[in-house]
């Protein structure tokens, strides 16, 4: 893994758009992969790292760890863990999170609305040149 550099030119404009619009930390936050699925999935009682594994077919122990890292950082989520042998840790949705799954259910319902479907559909770059191969 590699280490961003503070100084670069990205790093700087990414600090200054921050300081300038909170919605830039939250898309940062909510745009990364795996994140609205984990907190939607967390919101419908799918609450040990287990089941959210099962869940989300394609996913790594240690991506899926990370990302429930972040969200309890960011306090989306809550992290219970259970004095239990085998160790027993269950996450449950905070009321900031439910609020944000709320208006990422609107955000969804927004794009539905006006990206026609077509363009919602179409696979990304990546999958459109492995089709093509």
């Amino acid at each position: 893994m590699s280490i961003k550099k503070f100084s670069s030119t990205n790093t700087l404009n990414e600090l200054y758009l921050d300081e300038r619009c909170t919605l830039n930390k939250v898309l940062r936050i909510i745009g990364k992969r795996w994140v609205s699925e984990i907190l939607v999935l967390i919101k419908q009682d799918v609450c040990r790292f287990s089941y959210l594994k099962e869940c989300l077919n394609g996913i790594s122990d240690n991506v899926l760890s990370n990302v429930l890292n972040e969200l309890v950082k960011a306090d989306f989520i809550e992290k219970q863990i259970f004095n239990e042998v085998p160790l027993k840790v269950e996450y449950n949705i905070t009321a900031s999170g439910l609020e944000l799954v709320n208006v990422m259910h609107e955000l969804c319902n927004w794009g539905k609305k006006h990206i026609p479907y077509e363009v919602r559909i179409q696979p990304t770059r990546r999958n459109a040149h492995t089709e093509l191969q």
